[in-house]
């Protein structure tokens, strides 16, 4: 009796443990090469996918921030030395992130599509 009710305390700890364990955790800057080691499922890859998508709207909005901090710097009477180009550099920077991150994001669609079954 002992050694059931044992067994049965066992069961009800482990298995929330193992059923948190199989929803699948997000990607994050922390653990991104961690989940790119272990990805092995379409949903892994697809997790993937959407990080690289964030990221590449991320760089996005910063490359056009700095397209916009050129025109105003463009404005002005004294401009700072070398700010236009340092603006438009850090944009054009962004912008090739932006599609580095884009194309990161459809090779792990790819993969994860060659991994679905096949019906």
């Amino acid at each position: 009796m002992l050694l059931a009710a044992g067994l049965v305390l066992l069961a009800a700890i482990a298995l929330p443990a193992i059923g948190a364990h199989a929803q699948q955790q997000a990607v994050t800057d922390g653990n991104l090469a961690q989940m790119i080691a272990d990805a092995k499922t379409p949903a892994d890859h697809e997790a993937i996918a959407e990080y690289y998508d964030k990221e590449a709207a991320a760089d996005d909005a910063k490359a056009k921030l700095h397209h916009a901090v050129h025109h105003e710097y463009e404005k002005f009477h004294l401009k700072p030395p070398e700010m236009v180009e340092h603006c438009d550099e850090l944009a054009e920077s962004f912008q090739r992130a932006a599609e580095q991150d884009r194309a990161l994001a459809a090779a792990h669609r790819a993969i994860a599509k060659k991994l679905e079954p096949i019906s």
